[in-house]
């Protein structure tokens, strides 16, 4: 009896937040596109590299809540002492939730799950490729501008994989373009 009262419970207030937050007729909802150049730093403890990325995301918006598709392929490969590092692609899924919409400059709390492939390469050694995956989490900070108000200027900070004795942070500042 006590179980099922609680899974109505549940289910009772699933449904009702889902409505508050996807069916409520004062959402705002649309897609949008971003585009933006990216590094992401390796860092090991013999030391860090950064490649350059082109990271292009597709995102959908309800509100505070924010669902985007990352995508991001390499544009330069970096070096330490020879070792040559590439990433050549991400792929990266993201929550970004906005504890406050109606502010001009809006700070984003984000969450995700990415996979990262990187690339080395060292004088006489074949090239090796590694694929790391595992939650990301991060900030976003983005404005829109005032002369074209579907434009937002963005700056995302996101850790996107720890172990291993291995970081990978990413960084980017590019724009977003709501439709």
């Amino acid at each position: 009896m006590v179980v099922k009262l609680r899974l109505k419970q549940l289910i009772r207030y699933a449904v009702f937040t889902y409505l508050a937050v996807f069916a409520a007729p004062s959402a705002y909802a649309g897609s949008y596109i971003a585009l933006a150049p990216a590094q992401i730093k390796i860092k090991t403890d013999p030391g860090s590299t950064k490649p350059t990325m082109t990271d292009f995301r597709l995102g959908y918006e309800v509100d505070e809540h924010k669902f985007e598709l990352a995508l991001m392929s390499s544009f330069d490969e970096d070096n330490l002492n020879e070792l040559v590092t590439d990433i050549p692609s991400v792929t990266s899924i993201f929550y970004r939730y906005n504890p406050d919409p109606r502010s001009s400059v809006k700070i984003e709390f984000i969450l995700g799950y990415s996979q990262v492939e990187i690339e080395s390469t060292y004088p006489n050694v074949p090239t090796s490729s590694e694929t790391f995956e595992g939650v990301s989490y991060g900030i976003g900070i983005e404005e829109a501008l005032q002369s074209i108000p579907q434009l937002k200027f963005k700056i995302d900070f996101i850790q996107m994989y720890k172990g291993d004795d291995l970081e990978l942070r990413l960084f980017s500042v590019g724009f977003r373009y709501e439709f």
